[in-house]
């Protein structure tokens, strides 16, 4: 997974991988084999990827996915239901490296790669060479608490940034002198382009960059960051209901001197190892590497609809070795060629059909 050019990633190479994977699964995931028979589907009769029996994933609040353990294991914590409940769910993942050569790839391939265009066809300034300043406004990883999202910021920092590439954050907030300290530093002087210099990659949650722009507005203070520079947006507004994005960033990369082609919005889950990158603001197309694939299907029957109709999401991520493969969700969404486009969180109850499948999945755990 360290590249994919050159590679056949053609629908029988990944329907061949996803039915051994599917195997796998059936064989060593002990709750997952009986969910799948109480449904009468097993190795033997799936001939199509999209005939594997997806998990919905509040599932995994109630039951250990996992096909195997080892010492080195991650344990993920999802953050707690929007819908009042305090249990968390756990994604075990017991073979960090699987994860580790899933995510750079698409990093790099999806993020920092001078392409000629962005991920919506837009025009892309092509970065200084070399690895990039990468600056997280995300805590670090602590096992205690196992934010999938610290963890893989981190791991990007270590593998993709250049020396000097780190978190500014801890549990108790942003450390905000040290980012206006080094927007000073890496600012200057400059033209329509940029300045010259080390680009940076600055990595944070919706609300993280909120926070930030209310200081920038209250100090009125403003910077152009060297050519090729970056914002991530990986989502996340919890405790601001209403937050609108694009209001943040419409006012926020001005104050950076970037425009729209050069904020990157990441999609990813806890229950799933690959993420889905899109570029500017509204709700971009995200694409992701070949080894993940979604459908959009009937919130009710589960049966996959056609591209441009919507439906909730369901995602089959061949990184997810050590766990299920199929992720059915409650986000809703459309799918746009290889990509989709999330519209947000299906509102009130879960759809029908997710409430149906977790229902079947714990009655045959404990009948299992």
């Amino acid at each position: 997974m360290s590249s994919w050019k050159g590679e056949d990633w053609s629908e029988d190479k990944f329907t061949t991988l996803a039915q051994q994977i599917f195997a796998f699964q059936f064989e060593y995931c002990t709750p997952y084999r009986n969910y799948c028979s109480v449904r009468g589907v097993s190795p033997r009769s799936v001939h199509d990827w999209r005939r594997i029996p997806p998990v919905p994933t509040e599932a995994f609040r109630h039951v250990e996915l996992r096909t195997t353990s080892t010492p080195g294991e991650l344990r993920f914590r999802t953050s707690g239901t929007t819908r009042g409940s305090s249990l968390r769910g756990t994604h075990i993942v017991p073979d960090p490296e699987l994860y580790r050569a899933s995510l750079r790839a698409a990093f790099r391939r999806f993020v920092l790669e001078p392409r000629g265009g962005g991920l919506d066809g837009s025009r892309r300034q092509r970065p200084a060479p070399g690895a990039p300043l990468l600056i997280s406004l995300v805590p670090p990883f602590d096992p205690a608490d196992g934010s999938s999202l610290s963890w893989m910021l981190d791991d990007l920092i270590r593998s993709v940034g250049r020396p000097g590439s780190r978190s500014i954050a801890s549990p108790e907030g942003i450390e905000w002198k040290a980012l206006f300290t080094l927007c000073d530093e890496v600012s200057g002087p400059a033209d329509d382009a940029g300045p010259a210099g080390t680009p940076v990659v600055l990595l944070g949650t919706t609300l993280a960059f909120d926070a930030w722009l209310d200081r920038l507005v209250a100090s009125d203070m403003s910077w152009r960051l060297p050519a090729g520079s970056l914002l991530m947006d990986t989502g996340g507004a919890k405790g601001r209901e209403g937050l609108d994005r694009d209001a943040v960033f419409g006012r926020l990369l001005p104050r950076l001197g970037l425009d729209p082609s050069h904020l990157v919005n990441e999609f990813g889950m806890t229950e799933l190892l690959s993420q889905r990158y899109g570029r500017g603001t509204g709700r971009p197309t995200l694409t992701g590497p070949p080894w993940l694939r979604t459908l959009v299907v009937d919130p009710v029957s589960l049966e996959p609809r056609p591209d441009g109709s919507e439906g909730i999401l369901c995602h089959f991520d061949l990184a997810n070795l050590g766990s299920v493969m199929g992720v059915l969700t409650e986000d809703r969404g459309i799918r746009i060629g290889t990509g989709i486009r999330l519209l947000g969180r299906t509102p009130g109850a879960p759809p029908r059909g997710c409430s149906l499948a977790t229902s079947e999945l714990l009655r045959a755990t404990e009948t299992g």
